[in-house]
C-alpha cells in the first residue's frame, strides 16, 4: 500500500514516546478474506507463559477526507531488552490470532511485524455440535489474576456464585467466604468498589453472570494510601467484579418466586443501576428455606454442615453509592431491616474427661425465637486535598424467645435429671461515630500524619425466666425451682489514635511513631429473682421479698489503655510490566501498652472497689521477598502478644443459680501471653497451571485462662472456676494446587491438603480432691480435598473427594484413645441441551463416618438431589423445579474434643423437599450510537 512508510511514521510520532528503556512493537490488521484494514481490533502483548505484559495495545484507524479506512497500525511499549513475546489479536465474530515477534536487542526503538491477517470464525453445526475457537479461562496480568468469564459457559438464569464456583483454583464455605488457592478474599468489589460494605453473599446471589465481563484477583491498595499517593497500609485481597460494557449504565433486575412440599417457600428481587455518578442497588428476601446451597454444587451437602435450625427470614435493604466525577469524594448509604424467626430443636451427648472417672450427659433443647433488627450506615469519604473519612452507625434490635430442656447425668448409675422451660426478651441499640484521616506534611520526604476518633454508645436490656425440675436418683429428692432474672447492660467505647510517619528516614527505612487510647465504661446491672411462678422479672411485683442476693450483682467497670509504638520498615519493589510496585520488604515493631482497670461490684456479702495496672512489651517482625516478576512470593511473621486479666474474674464469687452448674471467681487469676509465628509461600505460573501454596503457623500460649471443672458424682454438680494454664501450642500446615490439564483446558484438577496438631491443657479433678489435674489432650487431625473437573460448553462434571481424620489421645491414666474419620466422594454434573436449552442439574455424595463414641453416628448417608430448569422468552423467564435429599438421608451432626471432654452434637434439619422456582430477569441499558470506538450515547435506550 501507497504511503506505507509515512503512515509508519505518523504512528510512531502519534503513539506513546519511546523512551531508551522500552521498545516499540507496531503493525498492522487486516481482514484476511477481502485483504482490505479492520478495525475495533484489540491487541495485547504476552509472555510465553502466556502472562500478559500489555493488556491492550494503542490502535490507530487512519481515515481519508471521504471517510474511507485506509489502515489500521497499532503500536505497545515493552522493556528494553532481548526477549521473545507473543501477540494476540481479538476482536468478536472473527478467530484469534497469535503470532510471535522477537526483540532482538535492546539497543532498537522499534520492532515491525508481519500484517495481522484475521479471519472471520465459522461456526459449523456437525450433529448438534458447534466447533468455536477456545478462550482462555485465566492469565496473569503482571501480579492481577484474571478470569474471563465470557470462557465460562453456564445454564441460564446462572448467578454471580455459579461463575465464581468454577473458577480454577477458587473454592467457597457455606458462610460465603472465598478462597483463591487457599487465600481468603478480603472484599468482593464491584467495578473497583465496595458493595453492601462488603456482603458477598448479596452479590453473588442476585448479580446474573451473564453481565460479568471478567472477574480480577489482587492486592488493592486501601483508600488512604490512594489518598496519600503511595501505600501507608496493608492491602486488601479484593476479587473485582468487572461489568460489561453495556451493564455499567442503566439497571439490572431479577425477581423470585417459589413454592413446595413441607410448606417451604421463597420470594425475593433484586435492583441494581447505575448513572454517571451514582450506583443504587434495593433488595428484598423473605422465605423460610434456610438454604442457600445449589444443586449440582460439591462437597457442601454433608450432615454435619446442614443448617442447625428452621428459619424464616423477611428482609429489605438499600444501597446508595455516589462517586464524584475525579473518583476525590465517594459517600455510600446503606439500611437494612430484618425479621426473622428460628426453631432450634438440639440432642448432645457429651463424655467428660476427668482423673478415675468419665460421666456422662445427654441434652435435648428446643426454642424458638423472633428477632427484629435496623441498621443504618453511612461513610462520607474525600480524598483530596487531603484524606478523611466519616462513618456514622445506628443500631435496634428487638428479641424474645420460648424454650426448654431435657437434661440427664450419670457416672456409674443415673445421678441427675433436669427439665428447664424458658421464656425471655430483650432490646438493645447502638450509636457509633468514627472519624478518621490522614495528611501529608511533606511531599518530598513523605512526612504525613494520621488521626482516627472513635465513639460507641450501646444500651442492652433482657429478662428471661426459667423453670428447674431437678430430680436426683441417689435421694430420691425432687426440686422445683423458678429463676427470673433482669439484665441491662450499658457500654461507652472511645477511641482516638495518632501516627507520624517519615519515609527514607536512613537509607530506604521508614519510621512510624504512633500513640493509641482505648476507655471503655461498662455498667451491668444483673439481678436474679426466685417466684413461685414461670414469670418474666419486668412483670413481678414486690422483688426485694424474692431477690437472691448471692446470685445478684451491680458492677462498674472502667477500662483504659495507651499504647506507644514504634516501627521501622523497608519497601522492595516488584515488576508490574513497565511499572515498580512497592510492598513491605521487612518490618520490626514495638508496642508498648499500658492498661489500667477499675472495678466497683456488689453482690450479696461483696461489696468491693478493686483497681490496677499493667505496663507490657509487645514486639513482632515480619518479612517479605517477591521476585522481580511477581512470582514468587515468600512470607514470614512472628510476634507476642500478651493482655491483663478481667478483674471481673478475679471477685471471689459463688454463682449457684443453676441446680447443676457452680461458676466461681479467681482471686488469683493472671493475664494471658501468646506467641506466634507464620510462614508462607506462593508461586504462579501461566495458564496451565495457575499456581501453588503453602503455609505453615504455630501459635504457643505461655500463658492461657481454662475453666477448671470440678465433679461430685454423688450429686451430679459441676463446679467451674477460671484457671491459669500454661504449655498449650497448635501448628498447622497447610499446601494448595490447581491446574488446568490438556492443551484446550477443558480439565481442572484441584488439591487442598492441610494437617494441624493441637495440645489442648485444661484442668480436672473429682469432689473432695484437694487440688485440681492439669489435663492435657493432644488432637491430630489430617485432611485432604481433591477434585477433578471436565468442562465443556454447556456440559460440566465434577469428580470430588474429602477426607478427614482426627486422632485424640490423653495423658491421664484412664484416658481412651479416641479416632474418627469422616470421609467423602461423589459426582456433581451438569448438562444444557443444546436446541431447547433445558438443564439438568444433579450431586450424588455418600458422606461416612467412623469411630465415634455412639453407634448411631457411624453411618454412611448416601445424598442425592436433582433440579431441572428451562428457560423461556430468551432467557429472560426461568422455571426451576428442584428436589433436595431424594433418599432422606439429610441429619446434621458436629463432633468436637478438647481436654475437658468430647461432644458430639445433632440439630434438626430442612427436611427431603420438593421446590419449583420462577425467576424473571430484565435489563435497560443504553444501546451503542454510530460514533467510533465503545462510544455510548446515554439518551438512546433499549429494553432487552
Amino acid at each position: 500500500m501507497k504511503g506505507n512508510l509515512l503512515v509508519y511514521i505518523l504512528l510512531l510520532f502519534c503513539c506513546v514516546h519511546t523512551s531508551a528503556q522500552t521498545v516499540e512493537i507496531v503493525g498492522e490488521v487486516e481482514d484476511a478474506f477481502l485483504q482490505v484494514p479492520l478495525s475495533g481490533v484489540r491487541i495485547s502483548i504476552l509472555n510465553p507463559d502466556s502472562t500478559v505484559v500489555v493488556d491492550s495495545a494503542k490502535v490507530v484507524d487512519f481515515i481519508d477526507r471521504n471517510g474511507k479506512l485506509l489502515q489500521v497500525m497499532f503500536s505497545a511499549a515493552v522493556k528494553a531488552e532481548k526477549k521473545d513475546y507473543l501477540v494476540r489479536a481479538t476482536k468478536t465474530g472473527y478467530g484469534d490470532v497469535w503470532q510471535s515477534v522477537s526483540v532482538p536487542s535492546s539497543q532498537i526503538s522499534s520492532v515491525k511485524i508481519p500484517t495481522i491477517k484475521m479471519r472471520k470464525e465459522r461456526n459449523m453445526a456437525l450433529n448438534e455440535v458447534v466447533v468455536k475457537a477456545t478462550k482462555v479461562k485465566m492469565y496473569y496480568k503482571g501480579d492481577t489474576l484474571v478470569y474471563d468469564a465470557d470462557a465460562f459457559k453456564l445454564p441460564d438464569g446462572s448467578m454471580l456464585d455459579a461463575l465464581i464456583r468454577q473458577l480454577p483454583g477458587v473454592t467457597m464455605n457455606d458462610g460465603g467466604e472465598i478462597f483463591v488457592n487457599g487465600r481468603r478474599v478480603d472484599e468482593l468489589l464491584l467495578g473497583s468498589r465496595t458493595f453492601f460494605r462488603g456482603n458477598k453473599k448479596v452479590l453473588m446471589e442476585n448479580l446474573p453472570y451473564y453481565t460479568v465481563k471478567n472477574l480480577k484477583v489482587y492486592e488493592k491498595q486501601t483508600d488512604k494510601s490512594e489518598a496519600l499517593g503511595y501505600d501507608v497500609e496493608p492491602r486488601k485481597y479484593v476479587m473485582d467484579v468487572n461489568l460489561k460494557n453495556e451493564y455499567n449504565q442503566g439497571y439490572i433486575a431479577n425477581v423470585e418466586a417459589a413454592g413446595g412440599t413441607e410448606d417451604r417457600w421463597l420470594g425475593r428481587g433484586f435492583l441494581l443501576g447505575f448513572t454517571d455518578r451514582w450506583r443504587y442497588a434495593l433488595l428484598g428476601n423473605v422465605n423460610n428455606v434456610n438454604e442457600s446451597r445449589h444443586i449440582g454444587e460439591h462437597g457442601h451437602w454433608s450432615p454435619a454442615t446442614m443448617p442447625q435450625s428452621l428459619l424464616t427470614t423477611r428482609s429489605v435493604a438499600t444501597d446508595l453509592d455516589y462517586q464524584s466525577k475525579d473518583k476525590n469524594v465517594t459517600n455510600n448509604f446503606n439500611a437494612g431491616f430484618t425479621s426473622s424467626n428460628t426453631e432450634l430443636e438440639m440432642h448432645q451427648r457429651y463424655e467428660q474427661f476427668l482423673e478415675g472417672s468419665k460421666p456422662m450427659s445427654l441434652t435435648e433443647n428446643r426454642n424458638e425465637s423472633d428477632n427484629w433488627h435496623l441498621k443504618l450506615v453511612n461513610r462520607l469519604n474525600f480524598k483530596k486535598p487531603a484524606y478523611f473519612d466519616f462513618t456514622s452507625h445506628f443500631d435496634y434490635e428487638k428479641r424474645n424467645a420460648s424454650g426448654g430442656s431435657h437434661f440427664n447425668q450419670w457416672d456409674d448409675r443415673l445421678t441427675a435429671s433436669m427439665r428447664t422451660d424458658a421464656l425471655s426478651e430483650g432490646r438493645s441499640w447502638a450509636f457509633c461515630q468514627e472519624t478518621g484521616g490522614s495528611f501529608n506534611v511533606n511531599k518530598e520526604k513523605r512526612w504525613y500524619g494520621n488521626y482516627y476518633l472513635f465513639f460507641r454508645h450501646s444500651d442492652d436490656q433482657s429478662w428471661l425466666s426459667n423453670r428447674y425440675d431437678t430430680w436426683q436418683a441417689t435421694t430420691q429428692a425432687d426440686d422445683i425451682r423458678h429463676n427470673a432474672s433482669d439484665v441491662s447492660h450499658k457500654l461507652t467505647n472511645m477511641m482516638f489514635n495518632t501516627y507520624w510517619t517519615i519515609t527514607d528516614l536512613f537509607g530506604k527505612v521508614d519510621l512510624i511513631i504512633g500513640d493509641d487510647w482505648n476507655y471503655s465504661d461498662s455498667r451491668i446491672h444483673d439481678y436474679l429473682y426466685h417466684p413461685d411462678t414461670l414469670l418474666l422479672a419486668s412483670q413481678l411485683d414486690m422483688l426485694s421479698a424474692i431477690t437472691d442476693p448471692s446470685n445478684s450483682y451491680d458492677s462498674h467497670h472502667r477500662n483504659w489503655c495507651n499504647t506507644a509504638s514504634i516501627i521501622f520498615s523497608q519497601n522492595g519493589t516488584y515488576k508490574l510490566g513497565l511499572y515498580d510496585i512497592q510492598y513491605d520488604r521487612w518490618r520490626v515493631a514495638l508496642n508498648v501498652p499500658v492498661f489500667h482497670q477499675s472495678l466497683d461490684y456488689r453482690r450479696g456479702g461483696i461489696d468491693t472497689l478493686m483497681h490496677g495496672t499493667w505496663v507490657y512489651f509487645r514486639p513482632d517482625a515480619s518479612f517479605r521477598h517477591m521476585s522481580e516478576d511477581g512470582k514468587h512470593d515468600f512470607r514470614l511473621s512472628a510476634g507476642y502478644q500478651c493482655a491483663p486479666v478481667d478483674i471481673l474474674n478475679q471477685i471471689g464469687y459463688r454463682d449457684d443459680s443453676q441446680p447443676l452448674v457452680i461458676k466461681e471467681g479467681n482471686p488469683d487469676l493472671k493475664g494471658t501471653a501468646t506467641t506466634s509465628a507464620n510462614a508462607d509461600y506462593t508461586r504462579k505460573y501461566g495458564t496451565h497451571v495457575s499456581l501453588w501454596h503453602a503455609g505453615a503457623s504455630f501459635n504457643y500460649r505461655h500463658r492461657d485462662v481454662a475453666q477448671s471443672a470440678s465433679y461430685n458424682p454423688v450429686t451430679g454438680v459441676y463446679t467451674y472456676k477460671p484457671m491459669n494454664v500454661s504449655g498449650a501450642y497448635s501448628a498447622t500446615a497447610r499446601f494448595d494446587i490447581s491446574a488446568n490439564i490438556g492443551e484446550k483446558r477443558y480439565w481442572t484438577w484441584q488439591m487442598n491438603a492441610d494437617a494441624n496438631y493441637d495440645h489442648s491443657v485444661d484442668h480436672a479433678m473429682l469432689a473432695g480432691e484437694t487440688e485440681s489435674h492439669v489435663n492435657a489432650v493432644n488432637t491430630t487431625v489430617l485432611h485432604d480435598g481433591t477434585y477433578i473437573q471436565y468442562n465443556k460448553d454447556a456440559f460440566n462434571i465434577r469428580a470430588s473427594g474429602d477426607i478427614r481424620w482426627r486422632h485424640s489421645e490423653g495423658r491421664m491414666r484412664d484416658f481412651e484413645t479416641l479416632d474418627a474419620l469422616d470421609f467423602n466422594y461423589g459426582l456433581s454434573a451438569r448438562y444444557t441441551l443444546p436446541r431447547i436449552k433445558t438443564t439438568l442439574s444433579a450431586d450424588a455424595t455418600m458422606y461416612s463416618r467412623r469411630g465415634y463414641g455412639s453407634a448411631e453416628l457411624n453411618t454412611d448417608d448416601f445424598v442425592l438431589n436433582a433440579s431441572l430448569s428451562q428457560p423461556f422468552w430468551k432467557g429472560k423467564l426461568i422455571a426451576r423445579i428442584e428436589a433436595f435429599d431424594l433418599l432422606h438421608q439429610v441429619s446434621s451432626t458436629q463432633y468436637s474434643v478438647n481436654a475437658q471432654g468430647r461432644t458430639e452434637t445433632w440439630f434438626r434439619s430442612l427436611p427431603h423437599y420438593v421446590m419449583l422456582h420462577l425467576v424473571f430477569h430484565w435489563n435497560k441499558n443504553p444501546k451503542k450510537g454510530g460514533c467510533s470506538g465503545s462510544e455510548l450515547h446515554p439518551k438512546s435506550w433499549t429494553l432487552n
